[in-house]
């Protein structure tokens, strides 16, 4: 007896973008194995995958990759979860409202470069001099970040991005969450979290 074909998910566990897909898989409910990637010492087959995939054949292979029992394969994280959320239409993380839906798009157009943007630029600050000059641009996106929150989001029923119903906004922000919180204190002793609260960014 042979088991029953399951969705692969190319991932390395620590990518921001492929744990995309795999909250995707995870909320959803969706049977799926995964397939680890060494990032520094990729495959040829992971390598040739992605090839097969990306139109340009020299692009850098990155996770993650969705292999779908029916044969589909697709690359970049949104829209991965986008096409899983389609095919698989059970515990849905887009809304049945199209304004609902627009509110998402805009989360994802200007929430998210306002609240993540910056990250690179903090790692590549080299001296404490460095880091400080970056905090007021830093502070100034995370107003943006929280104006996005008022003006398109909701707290009715819950804490996600739409009050109570957990949504691709949510699947696409909160691994990028999680980093900034905790590598920015760790790794340039910035505080994220203290500087919301410090600009009554309660949103």
């Amino acid at each position: 007896m042979t088991s029953e074909k399951k969705i692969i998910l190319w991932d390395n566990q620590s990518c921001p973008y492929a744990q995309r897909a795999w909250l995707t898989l995870v909320e959803k409910e969706i049977p799926f194995e995964t397939k680890l990637v060494d990032l520094k010492n990729k495959s040829e087959e992971f390598k040739a995958l992605y090839a097969s995939i990306h139109p340009d054949p020299e692009a850098p292979a990155k996770v993650p990759i969705l292999e779908d029992t029916d044969g589909t394969k697709l690359i970049e994280s949104l829209t991965v979860a986008r096409y899983l959320d389609a095919k698989y239409p059970e515990r849905p993380l887009m809304p049945k409202s199209p304004a609902d839906v627009a509110k998402i798009e805009l989360f994802l157009e200007y929430f998210m470069p306002a609240a993540f943007g910056g990250v690179f630029a903090f790692l590549k600050a080299d001296t404490r001099a460095a880091v400080e000059e970056l905090i007021p641009g830093l502070v100034k996106n995370l107003k943006i970040a929280n104006t996005t929150l008022e003006r398109y989001g909701s707290t009715e029923g819950g804490d996600y991005f739409l009050g109570g119903f957990y949504s691709l906004a949510d699947v696409a922000a909160s691994p990028h969450i999680f980093r900034m919180i905790h590598g920015l204190k760790g790794l340039r002793g910035v505080d994220y979290m203290g500087l919301i609260q410090e600009h009554k960014l309660d949103r």
